[in-house]
This record gives structure tokens, C-alpha cells and sequence, in this order.
């Protein structure tokens, strides 16, 4: 029996189907995105890099109800589709000011300069932080987590990757209170936010690095898997959501189709198998997903959701067409990353050659 539209729960949220626009960087187009995204079928929309504190850019945060009048406008939007969305709540990995300072500077130090040192002060944040500073950012969380649910959210993600990353990972973390096990910050990140708004459904993004072959900094090796699920599990995880560990490097998170190690469809499975064997709640596994018999595959093998970014950026419309039969319809992405990567490397709203050839006929 086919389950790829078949309802599923997160925690005391439950989803229409198991498709998930995964979360993306869409730039100026994120509304009108986010539109098409829902009304094409899919079941939820992961909104990315929330920030638990203002943003250094001035992008929607949830530090407040500054940015509610947004959130509830894209809340209605999915709604309307009976699609749901989620903020996705997180820290960043270096120090706000500093780097926020390092940009100001940007042109009489120069561009290698600034990353440079920004490359350095992300590699030793996580262990500058007191202990009292990290509680802080803890409590930020739980802060950021009420007001999601004030704004009318029902679930939020919780982003494993970023300072959190680094907390998880034996290559950033080197401190010696009791953020020195891997497993502890991320967890009581967890365990606060259900504390604080106990009506929301928690997904946790656990990233995944491997050492062969080398892929990622941030996040769990792979072989730590078992113990990050059990932690986060009894924290009050409602789900997981499986992705390559990054700490900015984009060529491995979003891979090309000429990426030398992640080739093909399900690029990530390996790492969503590691946390599917151990985890007792719904797994959702993103990399290069496209076609329906691959999806159906996954959630057949017990994955509970399947994500997709640059397919849907490519052809919002893909659940719809799927469901009808109208597969050969279908504007397959080609991984080529030129105007979905390229444009967030070059801080401009996403899109896609694929679609642009389409509309130029």
C-alpha cells in the first residue's frame, strides 16, 4: 500500500501527507515560494534559520513579536492548502558582534581576511561560552518556542547544525563543565523548549558527519548516532530530520550532481539508516529525492517523511502530479546548483533555470 500520502504525527501535530519542503533559503521570494509550495501539495514547509535572538541581517526572528504579522501570513497561506509550516529555530555558530564587526570591515581587510577570521572564530565559539552563557542561549530557545506558538505554529524544528553542531561535535567542543558531553546542550535545548510550550510538536534536524569519507564538522560522528537519538529522545524529540553535518560548506550540504562522494538519489541515506535503526520516532530523510517510486522505497523501509528542497524549487507542483499520475509532467531537477546555490552564495532570491527555460518558451 502506498504511503507517501498517507497522513503521519508529529508529536500532537499531525501532517496530510509525508512530503516536506525542507528548509531552504529563498531569499526576497520566500512568500510567493512558499505559496506555490503549498498549494502544489506538499505537507509541510520547514522555515529556515529562524534565529532565537535578533538577527545580525535583520531576517524574521523569534525573539520576539516583531515578526508575527509575517509568520501568520505564511500560516495562512499553508493553511489554506491544509499544509503546515515550522519555524526552524537557531544559534548561530560564531560570535554576533565580532563577525557582525569583521562585515563592517569587510573592505579595508578584505574578503579572505574576513573568513579567515570568521573560519577561526567559529572553530573556537562553542568553547568560549561560560556556562552561564550557554544557559542563556538555552533559555533563548525555550523564549523563542512560546512566542512560536503565540504567533499559531505547531510544530518547530530545532536546528542541529550551528552552535548546536559544535556542542555535538569532538572537533569543536573541548570544554570541561557539563556541556562536555556532546549529547548535553543540544538535549537540554530540547528538553526547554517542550518545557516552555508543551502543545508544540518538537523535530529535531540532527546532523550527521562521517570521517570515510570525510564529510562534515558540526554534528554527531555517525557512529555516536545511537546515543544523540537516545538523548534527544528522552529530552521530548517528536521527530528527526536527517542531514549531512555543515558548518559552512555549502558543496557538501546541497550537493551537485558532479559531487565526487554524494552521487544520486537518496545521497544521504546512509546517514538517515544510522538514525532510523536506533530512533523510535519519525525519521525524515532529505538528498536529492525525486522520483515516487524512491520515495515510496524510503517510507516502505520505515523512514517516516521525506524532504525535498531543490525539486520542489524546481517543480512546486511535484506531490500534485505525483498523486494524479502525471509523473511524465514533471520538471525534474538537474542538480546543477546555478540558480538556487548560486543565488544564495550571492545573497539574491533563488531560482531555477529549469523554470526560467520553461517560462521563456
Amino acid at each position: 500500500m502506498e504511503k507517501l500520502f498517507e497522513p503521519v504525527k508529529l508529536g500532537s501535530a499531525e501532517l496530510k501527507n509525508r512530503i516536506v519542503f525542507a528548509p531552504t533559503s529563498l531569499g526576497e521570494r520566500g512568500t510567493d515560494f512558499y505559496r506555490e509550495i503549498a498549494e502544489g501539495g506538499t505537507g509541510l514547509i520547514i522555515l529556515p534559520d529562524v534565529a532565537v535572538q535578533p538577527s545580525m541581517l535583520g531576517a524574521p526572528s523569534l525573539d520576539s513579536e516583531k515578526f508575527f504579522p509575517y509568520f501568520r501570513e505564511i500560516l495562512e497561506i499553508c493553511r489554506k492548502e491544509g499544509c503546515e509550516a515550522a519555524p526552524q529555530l537557531f544559534f548561530q555558530e560564531y560570535d554576533l558582534a565580532y563577525v557582525g564587526g569583521l562585515f563592517r570591515q569587510r573592505m579595508s581587510l578584505g574578503g579572505d581576511e574576513v573568513r579567515r577570521r570568521m573560519a577561526e572564530n567559529v572553530d573556537g565559539y562553542c568553547d568560549s561560552l561560560t556556562t552561564e552563557q550557554a544557559e542563556e542561549i538555552i533559555a533563548l530557545f525555550a523564549e523563542a518556542a512560546v512566542n512560536a506558538q503565540a504567533a499559531g505554529f505547531r510544530i518547530v524544528q530545532i536546528h542541529g547544525d550551528r552552535l548546536l553542531g559544535s556542542f555535538s561535535s569532538a572537533l569543536f567542543n573541548h570544554r570541561t563543565d557539563r556541556f562536555r558531553e556532546r549529547t548535553a546542550f543540544p538535549a537540554q535545548v530540547v528538553r526547554a523548549v517542550k518545557q516552555a510550550a508543551p502543545g508544540l510538536a518538537v523535530d529535531y534536524k540532527l546532523t550527521v558527519r562521517t570521517e570515510d569519507p570525510a564529510l562534515g564538522r558540526g554534528g554527531a560522528l555517525i557512529g555516536e548516532v545511537p546515543e544523540f537519538v537516545r538523548a534527544l529522545e528522552e529530552a521530548g524529540a517528536d521527530s528527526f530530520h536527517v542531514a549531512v553535518a555543515n558548518h559552512s560548506n555549502l558543496r557538501d550540504t546541497i550537493p551537485s550532481a558532479a559531487h565526487p562522494l554524494l552521487q544520486g538519489e537518496g545521497c544521504f541515506r546512509r546517514l538517515g539508516e544510522a538514525v532510523l535503526a536506533c530512533s523510535t520516532k519519525p525519521v525524515c530523510l532529505v538528498g536529492k529525492i525525486q522520483h515516487r517510486d524512491y520515495a515510496e522505497e524510503l517510507l516502505q523501509q520505515g523512514f517516516g517523511l521525506v524532504g525535498l528542497s531543490r525539486q520542489l524549487i524546481a517543480d512546486p507542483r511535484w506531490p500534485e502530479k505525483v498523486q494524479q499520475g502525471r509523473e511524465d509532467q514533471i520538471r525534474y531537477c538537474i542538480y546543477c546548483n546555478r540558480k538556487c546555490v548560486g543565488s544564495i552564495m550571492k545573497n539574491q532570491p533563488v531560482g531555477c533555470i529549469l523554470r526560467e527555460e520553461t517560462e521563456e518558451k
